[in-house]
């Protein structure tokens, strides 16, 4: 992955002592962040759907727009720092496993088939070759 000339606004952070955030662990960090607001989006969403009161409903709705927003502006970030085909596999592709397996299997307990977690592993396996290449 191709990280020259990434980060111009932002250039290298020094934090902690001066040590320096490269662009590589400012991408790293927002694929992270990215990935925490699409798990707690969807889990906020899929619970909107499972109440029977408008104002939790409500609620959840507002709560679930709230990380919709970070995990559009991390990976308008995670664009600044690394490559849009990098971006799309790991902040997108990875959003989809991220919410099988936190949102739906750990958080709200829904029931997986064997065959079903090979799907998710395929799919992570293919995320991780897609993002490799670049």
């Amino acid at each position: 992955m191709d990280l020259k000339g990434r980060g111009a606004l932002l250039g290298e952070v020094g934090l902690f002592g001066g040590a320096a955030w490269t662009p590589a662990l400012l991408a790293l960090g927002l694929l992270v962040v990215n990935q925490v607001a699409n798990v707690g989006c969807y889990t906020l969403f899929a619970l909107s759907g499972r109440t029977d009161r408008w104002r939790t409903f409500i609620l959840l709705q507002i709560l679930g727009g709230f990380f919709g927003l970070f995990t559009q502006l991390s990976f308008a970030g995670l664009v600044r720092y690394a490559s849009l085909p990098f971006a799309n596999a790991t902040g997108i592709g990875l959003a989809f496993v991220s919410a099988q397996v936190f949102s739906a299997a750990l958080l709200l307990h829904e029931p997986f088939t064997l065959l079903q977690w090979f799907g998710t592993a395929f799919v992570f396996v293919g995320v991780l070759l897609i993002a490799a290449g670049q």
